[in-house]
């Protein structure tokens, strides 16, 4: 009786921490506040959640997806789950059900997009990503994702790009869906990766339209290959920093911390170039958002071909990866929710209303945060490009940005702020009707000069 209180007592001191809630049966030895409440840190959450990801988690995921690949293979045209066919339907149907079933907010994402890369651009996509959302608990609206893209190309069983990234994905779910984050947590995957990064497009372009404060965005893309010839490529993982230096050390941190690196085994090898290895975190630095790109060390050469098989994969290697992925991603998500209020909108955007194409053109706003909070701003040029996010200003300084167009038309400039602690405004708008410029009689004009010159040319002979 008296080992059966004590087990009560320990449960009881559980389910009151505020980093965990049912699911969990270890009892977690710290110490405790003044109301009895255990007190819990990243050190004890992260080992715990490193020590639950193991390889047989990871491949049961990878085998599931090949195995859909492999079904769409077998018959003409060998689609396996490229975007927008059966297979990428019945992937997405799969990746659903686990969310599903793992208790999180789980929706399609329907979209429709023209291919951007290769013979892609002649062809319309139809196509869904899906998207588990595992609510914050400390009264945040940040947001952390990571992400993977679950279609493949063609006639492939797609071992290592990407049903690895997605295993990692669905991985990291499963076992951090059991406990409780300060802010929101997004685990997405992706079709249209193949076709040009569309379908992620298509999702942050609508989370940059409705000002969502995503603060950062791992992205997993073949994740699962070493080789032989490559001298300890299995005890190295490149991660890209894209757009974030900020997440690349959180990275670094979680594999050097001796409470987790012997989980993972891993160096992390710092990359600032991303441009041989273009993927989804692409998508997030378009919009201005922070991401980083977790990848293999060595460049799998079975990538879109028939040979790309669990065999021909490292699904221990995979595993350790996706441990870093999910330990950066519990730290970030951990971090204290700062209860303060957003930025105002930002109010009157000055600067001309006529230009011409090829002229840089600078424009000025302010606004006020009512915490005093150093304060960042985003401008929208409505030609598919932004500042990036300009800073820091004082509250109620005046900020600049500077464009240039490159074609004709009315454009209407947008910007946004957000304070020192990433919360966001939302948009402040000004009209703007840039003057229509006819380019013939520009291009007439310098004809013109080039006979002027060839005319004196010709007096002074």
């Amino acid at each position: 009786m008296k080992e059966i209180m004590v087990s009560l007592f320990a449960t009881c001191l559980l389910l009151s921490a505020t980093t965990i809630i049912t699911g969990q049966k270890e009892v977690i030895d710290g110490p405790v506040d003044d109301k009895g409440t255990l007190q819990i840190t990243d050190e004890d959450i992260i080992p715990m959640l490193l020590d639950q990801l193991d390889e047989e988690m990871m491949l049961g995921y990878i085998e599931d997806l090949v195995d859909i690949s492999n079904k769409y293979c077998k018959v003409f045209p060998y689609s396996a789950r490229l975007t927008g066919t059966e297979g990428c339907e019945e992937g997405a149907d799969y990746i659903y059900q686990q969310f599903d079933e793992m208790g999180l907010d789980v929706r399609y994402q329907d979209w429709t997009a023209k291919g951007t890369w290769g013979i892609w651009q002649a062809l319309t996509f139809i196509s869904q990503n899906i998207e588990a959302i595992l609510h914050g608990t400390g009264g945040s609206d940040a947001a952390y994702v990571i992400c993977a893209h679950y279609d493949t190309a063609m006639n492939t069983p797609s071992a290592d790009d990407n049903s690895a990234g997605v295993a990692a994905v669905l991985s990291a779910a499963k076992i951090m869906s059991q406990y409780e984050f300060n802010h929101d947590i997004r685990f997405i995957c992706w079709s249209g990766e193949e076709q040009g990064l569309i379908g992620s497009h298509a999702y942050v372009e609508n989370s940059y339209e409705n000002c969502d404060n995503i603060i950062a965005a791992i992205n997993l893309d073949m994740i699962g290959y070493t080789s032989d010839k490559i001298e300890n490529d299995e005890y190295k993982v490149l991660v890209y920093e894209t757009c974030s230096n900020k997440l690349i050390g959180t990275a670094i941190e979680i594999s050097e911390n001796p409470e987790y690196s012997q989980y993972l085994n891993l160096e992390v090898v710092p990359s600032e170039d991303d441009s041989g290895h273009i993927s989804d975190q692409r998508s997030f630095c378009k919009f201005a958002y922070g991401s980083i790109f977790i990848h293999e060390f060595t460049w799998n050469e079975e990538k879109d071909k028939s040979s790309d098989t669990i065999e021909n994969m490292d699904v221990d290697y995979a595993t350790r990866v996706a441990k870093l992925a999910m330990g950066t991603l519990a730290k970030l998500a951990l971090s204290p929710a700062v209860s303060n209020t957003p930025p105002e909108k930002p109010g009157t955007i000055n600067g001309p209303d006529d230009g011409e194409i090829n002229v840089r053109y600078t424009y000025t706003t302010s606004t006020t945060d009512p915490d005093g909070d150093q304060i960042y701003y985003l401008f929208d040029w409505d030609d598919g490009s932004n500042s990036g996010w300009v800073g820091p200003y004082y509250s109620d300084e005046i900020a600049h940005a500077s464009h240039t167009w490159t074609e004709e038309g009315d454009y209407k400039i947008r910007v946004k702020a957000k304070d020192e602690h990433g919360i966001q405004s939302g948009w402040g708008e000004k009209s703007k009707n840039k003057q229509s410029i006819n380019i013939l009689p520009l291009k007439f004009l310098e004809s013109f000069q080039h006979v002027l010159q060839m005319l004196r040319h010709l007096l002074k002979l």
